[in-house]
């Protein structure tokens, strides 16, 4: 069975054999082996079309019909990701967000973290949330969490220096701050966010995950940096509040963003995943 156990173990397999075309895949509790005898498989590749003969769960299920796509491709991924109504607000003017979208959408987002080798948020999410950035949802590796201080405001008090797992702060303050476990990268102000993207294209952490918050994943998307897009939509009507992305206005409707674009269910929402290489 696939589970929240084995679900990362699957997930990272393929994304490590990736350059085979056409995979067809043995699972137990503990081990994922290729098959030769594609009848018996549990989960085969082929063509891009992706078929699930193991038990599985829906959630689980339609989270590998998501990801598994996104992994075959050869080339670095930068991937923003953000969850919104379906008016597109991420919260209350207040600030308040618990919850707009379903405890389904969380198991999914730590699928996704566990395939990244970096997680990326804004200072704010961290202030305003104290999130752990973490995969504790389902047993997977945690990725590297990579925060954007602009001012170095954050201190010692938050979840992410609490444990042992790694931080990178990029920050243009001259402050000297030390932070548990955790890397201090200084570039100027100017093309901030453009820095921050070559330093870490020179890594070797492959897949980005971009959580947000709407400034940070704003200026990358106007900097044409995301490879996908994710919007995770709940069919929930909020009428104000703080918008999900937040671009520059534009005068013509010709110069408005369109790209590629898949619709997958996820539960009761939706992920509508915007493709910007091609």
């Amino acid at each position: 069975m696939i589970n929240s156990n084995n679900i990362a173990v699957l997930l990272n397999y393929i994304k490590n054999n990736k350059k085979i075309s056409n995979l067809s895949l043995n699972i137990t509790r503990n081990s994922i082996s290729i098959t030769k005898v594609k009848k018996n498989a549990d989960l085969i590749i082929s063509n891009k079309d992706i078929i699930i003969n193991k038990n599985i769960d829906l959630i689980l299920r339609q989270s590998c019909e998501i990801i598994i796509p996104l992994l075959l491709k050869n080339n670095n991924n930068f991937i923003g990701q953000i969850g919104q109504s379906l008016d597109g607000k991420i919260a209350l003017n207040n600030g308040s967000s618990h919850y707009i979208n379903e405890k389904e959408s969380i198991t999914y987002l730590h699928c996704l973290r566990s395939i990244s080798d970096g997680v990326l948020v804004g200072v704010n999410t961290i202030i305003k949330d104290n999130p752990l950035l973490t995969t504790r949802k389902i047993k997977g590796p945690n990725p590297i969490r990579l925060i954007i201080d602009p001012t170095l405001k954050l201190t010692n008090k938050y979840k992410i220096f609490k444990d042992d797992n790694k931080n990178i702060i990029f920050t243009n303050s001259s402050k000297e701050k030390k932070f548990i476990n955790t890397t201090i990268v200084k570039f100027p102000k100017k093309n901030f966010t453009q820095n921050i993207y070559d330093y870490l294209e020179k890594t070797s952490l492959q897949t980005i995950l971009i959580e947000g918050g709407p400034t940070t994943l704003s200026h990358f998307i106007e900097l044409k940096l995301l490879n996908y897009m994710q919007f995770i939509i709940s069919p929930t009507i909020i009428g104000s509040g703080i918008d999900s992305v937040k671009l520059k206005p534009i005068s013509d409707l010709k110069n408005a963003l369109r790209a590629k674009n898949t619709i997958c269910k996820l539960g009761k929402e939706i992920i509508v995943t915007l493709d910007f290489n091609s």
